[in-house]
């Protein structure tokens, strides 16, 4: 298929630029690529829209909401729906959890986790801060105290600190242990936790690495994140 057929004159030619791609000027699902000399049209993964060359999750398409790819375009091609997921491609909000969403690629859907307190924000598709996200319940780990502490399992150093209902990781000051019955940070001994230790520092600075990547410090901004499937080359692009 060339490029005038069924597009407009100002359509460019992906055979006369150098990165042999371009996108359709009209769908934002769409793009050219130059084959044998020829302008072939390909359709992106169902959910994706063309980002460019190298760019994006797959074959140079990305997720619509990363970038304003498609202002002033139109989509081509509708929903293909599956069990959890909107479209074969995308990241999407779990039915029943605020905790919880779905990474969904080539159809198939991922089950992840919001870990540190955080919930799943549906119109940043990503995980966020509690009073960022409207119309989720408050969390059971806050039922009895909205806005007090709770501890963290056996930790002695780690415990949730709810803010409007909503918990947060914290972690206890150097020295000091979290205190179940207090519910604060005191210095030890208490019933549960002894003195702790004082590491050399190089064995201290390799356990926060280690702790911080374990377990998060519950303080970061919310990253985005990607589905977890190997994203191979060629997988859903359909030629036109």
């Amino acid at each position: 298929m060339t490029v005038c057929s069924g597009q407009k004159q100002e359509q460019e030619d992906p055979c006369k630029v150098k990165g042999r791609v371009v996108g359709d000027t009209k769908y934002c699902d769409r793009y050219w690529e130059c084959a044998d000399g020829e302008p072939i049209l390909y359709d992106c993964p169902n959910g994706l829209v063309f980002a460019g060359k190298n760019r994006g999750v797959t074959e140079g398409c990305d997720y619509p909401w990363r970038a304003p790819y498609c202002v002033g375009k139109q989509t081509a091609n509708g929903p293909i729906s599956n069990e959890h997921c909107d479209w074969l491609y995308g990241i999407f909000g779990h039915e029943t959890s605020c905790t919880r969403y779905w990474t969904c690629w080539n159809g198939t859907a991922t089950e992840q986790l919001c870990i540190g307190g955080l919930l799943y924000n549906e119109q940043a598709h990503s995980c966020d801060w509690p009073d960022n996200v409207e119309g989720c319940q408050k969390h059971p780990l806050c039922n009895e105290d909205a806005n007090g502490n709770v501890a963290l399992g056996k930790s002695c150093n780690r415990y949730w600190n709810c803010q409007g209902g909503y918990p947060r990781l914290q972690r206890c000051p150097a020295q000091l242990v979290f205190d179940r019955h207090s519910l604060r940070c005191v210095v030890p001994p208490t019933e549960d936790c002894d003195i702790p230790p004082t590491p050399a520092p190089e064995q201290q600075e390799e356990g926060r690495r280690f702790n911080d990547i374990a377990e998060g410090d519950g303080q970061l901004p919310p990253q985005e994140f990607r589905p977890q499937q190997q994203q191979q080359k060629n997988v859903g692009r359909t030629r036109n």
